[in-house]
Parts: C-alpha cells; structure tokens; sequence
C-alpha cells in the first residue's frame, strides 16, 4: 500500500500537473481576466438553459450567442488562456498515458491491488 501511496504522489508531482496548477492560478489571480471566465461560463449557461426552454426569445439567445462567441474570442488570444489550455491539454495527456500504463501493467492478479478492477478477468470454476 505504501507503494501505491508513492505512485500517486509521483504522479501528482509531475511537470504537467505543476504546469497546469501554475497556469490556472495565474488566470486566478488576475482579476479582470477571472471575471471574464466568469462571464463566459455563466453567459454560456444561460444560453443552454434559454434554449432548453420551451418558447425562448430567439433574438434574446443570438445576442446571448453573440456575446460569447466574443467573449471567447478574447478570451483565446489572452496569453494566460492560451497557456492554461496548453498546460490542460498536456495534464490530460499525462495522465491517459498515466492511466495506459496502469491498466497495461495490469497482470489480472488482484490480490495485491486494493482498488479492484472492472476488467479483472472472470474467474472459471476451480480458480481461486
């Protein structure tokens, strides 16, 4: 168990994961730019549930629309968004090779492995 509690935290401490906790509080900490993701995300909300609603405004939803599709425009070309996407992108590709890895090294013996596993091999009569 304790080399499953260092193997996460060597994967927790990776460069990726540093990157992308980096970037994201860099997007935090500046104020007008995390009130413009805000913005975005709320706005976006809104549109989806507007259309979701039986008898919504359709000129209402185009401004709604407009608006993010501008939003998320300047968005895209601030710095910080960009290296935010980029730090995202590279964690999750982290960590699905990550999760490759596991899941190759995986020899169908659970009885070392404390989390189970939904492709643990069915058993035939007799195997223990």
């Amino acid at each position: 168990m304790e080399e499953k509690k260092k193997g996460m935290l060597d994967v927790l401490s990776a460069d990726e994961i540093h990157r992308y906790m980096k970037a994201r509080r860099a997007v935090n900490d500046d104020t007008e730019l995390a009130a413009m993701v805000k913005e975005y995300e709320e706005g976006s909300d809104r549109l989806v549930k507007m259309i979701q609603t039986e008898g919504y405004d359709a000129d209402e939803a185009v401004r709604l629309s407009n608006d993010m599709d501008y939003i998320g425009f300047v968005l895209s070309q601030n710095p910080l968004i960009v290296e935010l996407r980029a730090a995202y992108k590279a964690m999750n590709e982290y960590l699905a090779s990550v999760k490759g890895t596991v899941t190759f090294s995986c020899g169908g013996n659970c009885s070392t492995c404390a989390e189970g596993c939904a492709a643990k091999p069915e058993q035939k009569d007799g195997e223990a």
